[in-house]
């Protein structure tokens, strides 16, 4: 008797359910019809496009601060121009990526904590080239203890707005110009030896931590 009636109840459901989701397989296939007309297609291909550019330059501040070169140098093209002449004079330098890595896996790693906070990023794209800016503001820390205990702490911090060139290769959008505009600084630059001193030997004891797959 219980499990007859439990199989009438579960028909009443299941009588229920069928009514309730006969229209959802005609509304889903509308659904993907209005999606896959040519105008969507166009603005979903745009905006994947501006996403996918604003993923990389939100990555680039990320890998760097995370000292993750081999995932940040695969964001750039083969040869980089990097221009940093507003914050430290000098020309401009095309490098190939992995000379690139190298010279900020000298640095960055050395500091206790860097932020590269990035905002504000516009992109504009024409056909497999894009250009886009972001506003930044790079924070640098690094504290020393001495031989009698004494602690300094150092800090740095630069802001400003990077204009980046990106180019479309093998469905990704790799960065192949990079320039800083500085419009601020605070702190003392002399940190930045004392991280490049320290970075080898820090930079070690964070790939030893890394998880094996």
């Amino acid at each position: 008797m219980q499990a007859l009636k439990f199989t009438d109840k579960f028909k009443q459901l299941a009588a229920a359910f069928l009514v309730l989701t006969a229209g959802v397989p005609h509304m889903t296939t509308q659904a993907q019809d209005q999606v896959n007309t040519p105008e969507q297609r166009q603005v979903l291909s745009s905006n994947q496009t501006r996403d996918q550019i604003t993923r990389n330059i939100k990555s680039f501040a990320s890998f760097a601060d995370q000292s993750a070169f081999e995932y940040l140098g695969a964001l750039f093209n083969q040869q980089v121009t990097v221009d940093y002449t507003s914050a430290f004079g000098g020309e401009p330098a095309v490098v190939d990526r992995v000379t690139l890595m190298k010279q900020w896996a000298g640095l960055l790693p050395g500091f206790d904590l860097t932020y590269h906070d990035i905002s504000n990023i516009k992109v504009k794209i024409s056909g497999l080239d894009a250009r886009a800016t972001a506003d930044i503001t790079a924070s640098h820390y690094l504290t020393e203890t001495n031989a009698e205990g004494d602690v300094t702490q150092d800090f740095w911090q630069i802001s400003g707005y990077y204009i980046f060139k990106l180019k479309r290769v093998e469905e990704q959008w790799l960065i192949e110009s990079l320039t800083l505009k500085r419009t601020n600084e605070n702190g003392s630059r002399e940190v930045l030896a004392k991280a490049a001193a320290l970075a080898p030997k820090k930079l070690a004891a964070k790939q030893a931590q890394l998880v094996a797959l």
